[in-house]
């Protein structure tokens, strides 16, 4: 049995109210926890191999909620466009990408995380010309350790995309039962997980797509990801082609809308729209440092936490925001409520702290 004993940290479970534990130790048997508090025994210790952390903070892994990793490689190369331009242009270096980017970025993307706290990552997926650039980037990411949530996501419509990258569901869903078999070892030990979802509906995605991707994903058993009213560009779409007020109440009409969803940004959500996702228990993905590089809004979380909605955070992809820094997230995460509620307190750390760790871990099951 290997056992491994952490001493004399600052030990932050994340509990509902804040608890901090100092100097405080955790017992590690067979990678699984099994004691943290302020005191061991002579048993506890016995045949351990024992690392003193004493000045140093030991907490729960950070958990990036939504990010693209192969834009580790786009870092400041589209500055000062709204969210629509911008789309064009990263939906288009499909036509040039190849599958070593993919393999190179998934590593790169993956590595940036674990050296700063990250021990899981939702990997987004929406640029999918082969199976090979979704395999390589899966790949890159099971090479550094990291527990990796591959989110292959469908793009079937609209005129942003190029062709390259417009699929039918079949083919699609076809692709991700290969790669869920090709890697089901990965699968097997948890540090690999698969979801899907329409990529930015409905900007990109027809209603046929998402009602396929629901039932898909259902008989699969794995989760949703999607882009979710980033821009008021969406809900617009939404309200002039379907009569919907909010994006979340067009999905939900359509079925996506449950308790596996994943909605990154979020920015532009009514109230229908967040009573919905506290009803059906989706989450959201914050990502304020993307949010605020391409100008979209600020999303209404202290609405949304009121209201009982799990958030978690992102970075987003580096192409809009440079970094994959969690930290840096946390950070703008607070100060931007905090600005745009014009009240220091309305949002406290550990509130945003949990949002990264429990928030994260809730969103992707």
């Amino acid at each position: 049995m290997k056992k491994l004993i952490v001493r004399n940290a600052m030990v932050i479970p994340m509990l509902e109210e804040p608890v901090i534990i100092n100097p405080g130790h955790v017992v590690v048997e067979n990678g699984q926890i099994v004691h943290v508090g302020r005191d061991l025994s002579p048993e506890q210790l016995e045949g351990a191999e024992i690392l003193d952390a004493k000045g140093q903070v030991l907490m729960p892994g950070i958990i990036n909620a939504h990010t693209h990793l192969y834009q580790v490689l786009l870092r400041g190369v589209w500055e000062d466009l709204t969210l629509i331009p911008w789309l064009r242009k990263v939906y288009h270096t499909a036509t040039v990408l190849h599958p070593d980017d993919c393999r190179y970025g998934g590593t790169l993307g993956s590595v940036e995380a674990l050296l700063s706290g990250v021990t899981t990552v939702c990997e987004h997926h929406f640029l999918n010309p082969t199976i090979d650039h979704t395999r390589s980037t899966i790949e890159g990411m099971v090479s550094t350790g990291i527990r990796a949530i591959m989110a292959r996501t469908v793009m079937n419509d609209g005129e942003l995309a190029p062709d390259c990258v417009l699929e039918s569901s079949d083919a699609a869903f076809k692709q991700i039962e290969t790669l869920m078999s090709e890697f089901r070892q990965h699968r097997e030990t948890g540090l690999l997980r698969f979801a899907t979802g329409p990529n930015t509906p409905p900007i990109t995605t027809t209603s046929e797509l998402v009602r396929d991707i629901v039932q898909f994903s259902k008989q699969a058993g794995i989760g949703i990801s999607s882009h979710v009213a980033e821009s008021r560009t969406v809900v617009e779409d939404v309200r002039t082609r379907f009569g919907f007020e909010g994006v979340v109440e067009y999905l939900y009409d359509l079925g996506l809308v449950n308790e596996s969803a994943v909605f990154a940004h979020c920015v532009h959500l009514n109230d229908k729209d967040i009573s919905l996702m506290a009803a059906t228990g989706a989450s959201v993905s914050h990502n304020p440092v993307s949010n605020m590089f391409l100008g979209d809004g600020v999303a209404r979380v202290i609405d949304m936490l009121k209201a009982g909605v799990n958030v978690a955070l992102g970075t987003d992809g580096a192409a809009s925001n440079h970094s994959q820094d969690m930290f840096e997230t946390m950070k703008v995460a607070s100060l931007l409520q905090r600005v745009a509620h014009e009240d220091p307190s309305v949002i406290v750390p550990y509130q945003v702290l949990r949002m990264a760790t429990v928030g994260g871990a809730r969103a992707l099951g």
